[in-house]
């Protein structure tokens, strides 16, 4: 049985890449792993870099690495945050679709299968661009009791007015969702910015380069809130002025960052943003 710590072997057998970034995350990374190797769907190899965890999370990867011949970790410096990592492994790893993972969530048994064939659906109907596949997500506490069967509707996001370059001016796709192929992929490390997220900057460059986003209504992981996350779900019906007074701060500093990647993008004026903001709260609420 390989022991899964090689330096070399980044081609995914299968041509699909599980890609998994890790810091301190031995409290719910088993169940995480466990919910990967028991997909449906068998034809991937899962590829993990730790950026410097100083609890179990090296151990725990190491044993599963050691039965199971389809992960690899993935051993090079620290990247130094969750952005810098994922994007590492997805310079460093040789495939045609890669999927994101995060280390605390739990994927439904068939979430690998179901993203595999709306991709192949997508790249039919839409061939030799960029794509970027995503899907809802159960929204659940730290023990994965349900808080809301939808993410989308938990958060107020309505997708299908954000899925162009233009109109995408707030984050739509969530990470440990996401599907890409190759096109999208590539189109991420074409262009040099500073993402703040690898998800939001993974869509913006698609959609900067004619590619797609195609959501699958269908909630394929339990999104666990915990009180650790990089970032979570908000309850979009605590989102009152009270809400937004005291968040203040918070809410123009994500609006800034979201911008900032927008315009390494050529996006445009902070105008256009504000102007596209403003459209999308208008069709939204009706």
């Amino acid at each position: 049985m390989a022991s899964g710590r090689d330096r070399q072997d980044t081609k995914s057998r299968g041509a699909t890449a599980i890609l998994m970034a890790t810091f301190n995350g031995e409290r719910h990374l088993r169940e995480q792993l466990d919910s990967l190797f028991t997909q449906s769907s068998k034809e991937w190899t899962l590829y993990v870099h730790d950026d410097g965890s100083d609890d179990d999370t090296r151990q725990i990867l190491d044993e599963y690495a050691r039965t199971h011949s389809n992960m690899r970790v993935l051993d090079y410096e620290s990247q130094h945050g969750a952005c810098a990592n994922f994007l590492s492994l997805l310079e460093r790893v040789d495939a045609e679709h890669y999927f994101f993972c995060d280390q605390d969530d739990v994927w439904d048994t068939d979430k690998v299968r179901l993203s595999l064939e709306e991709m192949h659906r997508q790249e039919r109907l839409h061939p030799d661009i960029p794509i970027v596949v995503h899907s809802d997500l159960l929204v659940t506490d730290g023990e994965l009791n349900v808080l809301d069967t939808s993410f989308l509707r938990y958060t107020g996001l309505a997708p299908e007015y954000l899925s162009t370059f233009d109109t995408a001016v707030l984050p739509f796709a969530t990470g440990c969702t996401m599907l890409l192929n190759r096109g999208a992929r590539d189109a991420v490390l074409r262009h040099k910015g500073r993402p703040t997220m690898h998800d939001v900057w993974t869509v913006l460059c698609t959609l900067r380069e004619g590619g797609r986003v195609a959501l699958i209504r269908q909630p394929l992981v339990s999104y666990r809130q915990h009180g650790h996350n990089t970032l979570g779900a908000r309850d979009i019906r605590q989102v009152n002025l009270n809400y937004r007074w005291r968040h203040l701060r918070d809410i123009v500093g994500d609006n800034a960052r979201h911008y900032a990647m927008l315009r390494t993008l050529d996006y445009g004026s902070p105008l256009k943003f504000i102007a596209q903001r403003i459209k999308y709260k208008l069709k939204n609420k009706g």
